[in-house]
Order: structure tokens, then C-alpha cells, then sequence
């Protein structure tokens, strides 16, 4: 059957279901009578007009072509995207080709008092919330070294050795899930499990907490003054979390470029910011924040490693931690100020920006290697078994070089922060 003998028959019924429809209309009684009549035969028409228009635009349309346009539509190929990020005919990334976004000043529900911020500051470094005096939370974040301490697993209370990489805190406000299995949902939620951690700082409750700050009198005028309330564990937390979300770096060379200043970046890191994006690492690490942790729309969480075929998984033991419950999946971290956070990944393995461009470069996107820019070709199917062609081509180490050259742009500079007084970590508080 003909698309012309579709549309007149379409027309015509809705021509009579307009028929019913006014005919109810025209029979309804009482001094609104007129006007039901009126609006029928006004509805009448007008559906009466649409249809003997519809049915002469086709009628005047020449069969073949519009019957070709139906073919060719039905040929379109939708975009689809892979996991392993190499783009193909009707693939696209979600981010390629958009524009690079400079990182906003953070967006809160309650804008933080200076008190409480100074009150987060205090409970930040203060070693007496560990249950040997001896580790403070900026013991494991070192805001002189991006916010971590820069040793493969961090050392807790008596020497004890955790089992993952300490992520860093700076930044960390922009991100709607924090440790590397993405478990806290917030700052507050964050800065709480850290204290009870038996390997971490000890505590044996919540209560012990309250009672170290509680016994310090400057505290509990402190809390006072700020929540006009005593001491409560929600208090430390809201605190520790205020403070935290002054430490941002939202004036990297990065962000100036993108607002204007083109002299901020070098032609090497240029060339590293259109590979980032050309061969897939801005699909995960989409700025601004350069985490999809930091994005609103979508999932914080990646699997990883995707590759295991990989050289690179068994040299740095990649895979022997299976991250968030047991299933291989990660929050994705930062970037930003990645060039102060090594050693890198969950388990500390890897030492230098480099090396990590290639564990990711092999183990995520499935490149490889060579000394020239060669490609090859490889099949994947599709989910209907069709087969697409997938240029994949190799990265030189030139390619790494500009790409860490550009991961280095990212570095910022924190407000200058004064050191704390008393029982706190031993470090002089600068600016990177």
C-alpha cells in the first residue's frame, strides 16, 4: 500500500472521529448551547482544512523521492559508543569536539562562616583525633604535596600500612563520590570514616571523638560560637568538610588559557590537550574537573582495568584489587594537580606521569606502542553482530611526553593557608 493511500486514510479518520466529537458537543443542552454549536462547526473546518492539505501534499510529492527519504532514514547510523573508547563510523565520544571548560568557583547550599571553616582547619591537622596522638588527617593529606602523602599506601597509627593510595583532597568538593570505590557521598561523609579506621587513626567511636575534642576548652567555646550547640560528631564532620572546600585550585595554566590568556600553555601542551581528546582519556576525565565524579549527569564510576590483556596490568598489579564491591569497578579521580599526587592509581604502583599516561592509554583504550604513528585495524561487532572497523593507532613516545606535558597544566595554586598551633602535624603550610 502506497504512502498517499496511508494519508487519505488517516485524513478521513480523523475526519470522523471529529464527527463524533462535535456531534456530542452540538447536543449538549442549556444556555451554552449556541457556543458548543459554534465550536463545533469551527473545529469541523479546521480539521476538514488540515486534511484536504495533508492529502495534497502528498498527492503533489513524487512517490520515488519520498519513498527514498523513507530508505535513506532507515540507513542512518545511530551513534554508539564502545567501551574502549576508539571511535569508528557512527561512533562518537560524549565530549569530543566540545568546548574545554574552565573550572567555576564551587556551588554550595550553605556558604561556610569564616568560623567554621577555622574550626574545620584546627580538627584538619589536630593529631589528637587518632587514638596515639600521633596522626592527624593532614598526615595523609598534605596540602604542600596535592593533598596526599605521596607514598604508595598511607601510614596510619602505629605503622600500619592501608591498603589503597591516598586520594587527594584538594578538589575533592567538586566531586559527588569520594574514596577510590566512590563509598562516600559527601565531605562529611568522608571525613568520618577515616577516624574509626583501625588502621588509620584508631578511634574506637564516634563518642571517643567527641570526648578528645570536648576536653579541649578552646573547641567546645568554638562549637559554641559556630552551632551554638556542644560538641557532636556531626559538628567535627561539618567542620573538617568546610575546610575542605576551601581548597581549591581554580587558576591553574589551564583555566587561564581556556578563559583567554593563549600564552599560558606551550605547543608541546597544546599538542598533548587535542591527543587527550583525539584518542579517548577526555571521555573519562571530562573537564572541568576532569572526573566524571565531578560531573552531575553522569555514573562516577568506570571499570578498570578494561584491557587486562595487558602487559601493563600484571607489571603494576592492576588488577589484584577488584575495587568497589569485589566487581573491578572505580570512581574515577582528578586529574587535576595529578603532577603532585604520585605515585599513581589505587594501589601506588606506578611512579611516574608518563608511565601512568601509558597504563591508561594501554589498559583503557587499547593503544599501543611504536616509534612512528603507525595503525592498524581491528573488528568489533556491534550489538546486532554487524561488524565496524576500529583504526587504532599506535602512540609514540612523543605522544606521551605532550600528553603529560598537558596533565601538567592542570597543576594550581591554593589560597595561602597559616599553619596550625598546637598538636598538629609538623609541616609549614605554602602555596604549590
Amino acid at each position: 500500500m502506497s504512502v498517499t493511500v496511508y494519508v487519505a486514510a488517516g485524513a478521513l479518520l480523523g475526519f470522523g472521529v471529529l464527527l463524533l466529537v462535535t456531534g456530542e458537543l452540538a447536543r449538549k443542552k442549556g444556555p451554552s448551547r449556541p457556543g458548543h454549536i459554534a465550536l463545533a462547526i469551527i473545529m469541523g473546518f479546521g480539521v476538514i482544512g488540515l486534511s484536504v492539505k495533508a492529502f495534497a501534499l502528498v498527492m503533489l510529492t513524487d512517490p520515488p523521492r519520498l519513498a527514498d527519504a523513507v530508505d535513506a532514514s532507515r540507513n542512518v547510523t545511530q551513534p554508539r559508543t564502545y567501551e574502549d573508547g576508539h571511535t569508528a563510523r557512527g561512533i562518537t565520544y560524549p565530549s569530543r569536539g566540545k568546548a574545554w571548560q574552565a573550572l567555576a568557583p564551587l556551588q554550595t547550599k550553605t556558604p561556610s562562616s569564616p568560623e567554621l571553616v577555622e574550626l574545620g582547619r584546627r580538627l584538619f591537622f589536630d593529631k589528637r583525633l587518632s587514638s596515639t596522638g600521633t596522626v592527624a588527617c593532614a598526615s595523609c593529606h598534605d596540602i604542600t604535596l596535592g593533598g596526599d602523602d605521596g607514598q604508595s599506601v598511607s601510614t596510619g597509627i602505629e605503622g600500619k600500612k592501608g591498603g589503597r593510595n591516598a586520594p587527594s583532597v584538594i578538589n575533592a568538593a567538586y566531586l559527588k563520590r569520594l574514596f577510590w570505590d566512590g563509598r562516600a557521598r559527601s565531605l562529611e561523609e568522608q571525613a568520618v570514616g577515616p577516624l574509626m579506621n583501625p588502621v588509620e587513626m584508631g578511634l574506637s567511636s564516634p563518642d571517643e571523638a567527641v570526648d578528645i575534642v570536648r576536653a579541649d576548652p578552646d573547641y567546645v567555646a568554638r562549637f559554641n560560637a559556630v552551632f551554638q550547640s556542644p560538641v557532636t560528631i556531626d559538628g567535627i564532620a561539618r567542620a573538617i568538610a568546610a575546610f575542605e572546600r576551601t581548597l581549591l585550585t581554580a587558576n591553574s595554566p589551564y583555566d587561564r588559557f581556556v578563559a583567554g590568556d593563549e600564552t599560558t600553555l606551550s605547543a608541546q601542551q597544546l599538542r598533548g590537550m587535542y591527543l587527550f581528546d583525539e584518542i579517548g582519556c577526555r571521555k573519562c576525565h571530562r573537564d572541568p574537573t576532569f572526573s566524571v565524579a565531578g560531573d552531575p549527569y553522569s555514573s562516577p564510576y568506570r571499570r578498570f582495568p578494561v584491557f587486562k590483556g595487558s602487559e601493563l596490568v600484571d607489571r603494576y598489579n592492576l588488577a589484584d584489587d577488584l575495587g568497589r564491591n569485589a566487581n573491578g569497578v572505580w570512581r574515577v579521580p582528578s586529574l587535576r594537580n595529578v603532577e603532585l599526587t604520585a605515585p599513581y592509581f589505587h594501589n601506588g604502583a606506578v611512579a611516574k606521569l608518563e608511565d601512568a599516561v601509558r597504563v591508561m592509554a594501554s589498559t583503557q583504550l587499547g593503544r599501543t606502542f611504536s616509534t612512528s604513528r603507525t595503525g592498524s585495524l581491528r573488528v568489533m561487532r556491534d550489538e546486532t553482530g554487524l561488524p565496524v572497523l576500529l583504526e587504532r593507532k599506535a602512540l609514540t613516545d612523543q605522544d606521551v611526553d605532550d600528553i603529560a606535558a598537558f596533565l601538567r597544566s592542570l597543576t594550581g595554586t591554593l589560597p595561602p593557608i597559616s599553619p596550625a598551633n598546637h598538636n598538629t602535624t609538623d609541616v609549614v603550610l605554602t602555596t604549590h
